[in-house]
């Protein structure tokens, strides 16, 4: 686990996502890819997103592959095909990272996304994905971070929410915040299940509960 922010900025999972073997990576930062290359343990992939670094808002992946929109531009998608498998889904939303979450067993889906683009992205993806929200968020993606070991939730999250996320994801998931009191967990850590880089004004007690939802 590793402290981090970029250009002052602690919310670290708007520029990144990663999966157990690779990290995409949208910012020009060695010392934040140094970060997530070692505590991740993983291959960084240094690219942006339809010419954003908000990469971690923009992507869904897991160790199956990345799902992009088409506004993703002809350089990056090179890259990005390198070294992962891509599927590009033309449709109006530009933000999976935002709309989906998802590990290597499940995942979880904006309930207003439209059922085709969600059967795409599953079976791309060959998990199970299901319409729900996270603590009555809709934007799953920044209400959650699920890894294979475990998951943070919104920590308003409902048993029923609860339970319904656990059964397609396959792991246990606790509530909680980051960044002193930040209810919108993705937008604040990157993670799988080897390690998490977590933005820096994060407190003790919260790191307390990040590292035991995470890495149970």
């Amino acid at each position: 686990m590793r402290l981090a922010a970029v250009a002052g900025n602690p919310l670290v999972g708007m520029y990144a996502k990663s999966s157990e073997d690779f990290a995409i990576v949208g910012v020009n930062s060695e010392i934040f890819e140094t970060l997530i290359l070692e505590e991740l343990n993983v291959e960084v992939i240094r690219t942006t997103i339809a010419g954003s670094e908000l990469v971690g808002a923009l992507v869904a992946m897991n160790s199956n592959g990345v799902v992009v929109s088409s506004n993703i531009f002809k350089k990056e998608l090179e890259t990005l095909e390198r070294k992962l498998e891509v599927k590009v889904i033309d449709s109006a939303m530009t933000c999976f990272g935002n709309n989906f979450c998802v590990n290597d067993r499940g995942g979880l889906a904006n309930p207003e996304i439209e059922v085709k683009i969600i059967e795409e992205v599953a079976e791309f993806l060959d998990i199970e994905i299901v319409k729900t929200t996270v603590g009555g968020i809709k934007t799953v993606g920044m209400a959650a971070v699920i890894t294979n070991k475990g998951g943070l939730v919104h920590p308003n999250v409902t048993e029923w929410e609860k339970k319904r996320i656990e059964k397609v994801v396959g792991v246990e998931v606790v509530g909680g915040t980051v960044n002193f009191g930040n209810d919108m967990v993705g937008s604040s850590i990157v993670a799988n299940s080897k390690g998490c880089v977590i933005g820096r004004e994060t407190t003790g007690f919260e790191l307390g509960i990040i590292m035991d939802a995470l890495f149970p």
